[in-house]
């Protein structure tokens, strides 16, 4: 094969490379400026306590729960969009705590306790979302970005107990753990979407900060997500 020849075929396969990627990342200026979106779907979430004070048995399960808010995605180009959503959110999950200590007997005993844990949440993403085409009328979503979480209500709120012993010698005293009021992660996910109106994503939400107070700081939110989507 002659140099053009050869020269000939690495300019068809590169033209057929950038008309692939072309066709997959569409960056033509948005049709719409922005738009809103629906979001409903499912969670599976869990809330951990630090083991520094539940060494002996400290067990949190995942729970289900349900998410519903509204997205506003301000279309930047037709394959990326910065979306910020306001979410209501519910977590649930049981406990199974035991700590040991030294009663006034000198004895070694333990303290144990377990639960059900509700919670219900408020939650505002700020998501950098892009779109690439994979087929006709069919997108393919990868999104991650921040988020705040708000809590409204916690029905296992001020039921937690920590036994605190300052040495064997000295009587126990037992303290209420008291959650946070608002925590901080970061949300990503991926997902499909058809014609450009429906679509089914999945996400991740990893909380960064405690979710337990001074003096019992520690623990950690997570989630998934499943939801169904709706874009005007």
């Amino acid at each position: 094969m002659s140099s053009r020849h050869i020269l000939s075929v690495f300019a068809i396969a590169a033209g057929t490379a950038a008309m692939s990627a072309s066709d997959l990342v569409s960056t033509e200026p948005a049709e719409q400026l922005f738009n809103i979106g629906i979001r409903l779907g499912v969670n599976a979430s869990n809330r951990t306590f630090s083991k520094d004070y539940f060494q002996t048995y400290n067990v949190n399960s995942w729970g289900t729960g349900i998410d519903a808010g509204i997205v506003l995605n301000l279309n930047m180009k037709e394959f990326f969009s910065i979306q910020p959503g306001f979410f209501f959110e519910s977590r649930t999950g049981n406990y199974s705590y035991v700590q040991d200590y030294i009663n006034q007997q000198n004895e070694k005993d333990s303290f144990s306790q377990m639960g059900h844990a509700r919670t219900y949440n408020f939650a505002v993403p700020v998501m950098l979302s892009f779109r690439f085409n994979i087929a006709d009328n069919l997108k393919w979503l990868v999104e991650a970005g921040p988020y705040v979480q708000f809590k409204l209500h916690s029905t296992d709120s001020d039921k937690i107990e920590v036994i605190r012993q300052q040495s064997p010698s000295l009587p126990v005293s037992i303290e209420t753990a008291k959650s946070n009021f608002t925590d901080f992660g970061v949300k990503m996910g991926t997902g499909i979407m058809l014609n450009d109106h429906y679509s089914f994503s999945i996400h991740y939400m990893a909380g960064g900060s405690n979710v337990w107070k001074d003096p019992f700081e520690g623990g950690k939110n997570k989630a998934w997500t499943f939801t169904l989507g709706y874009d005007f």
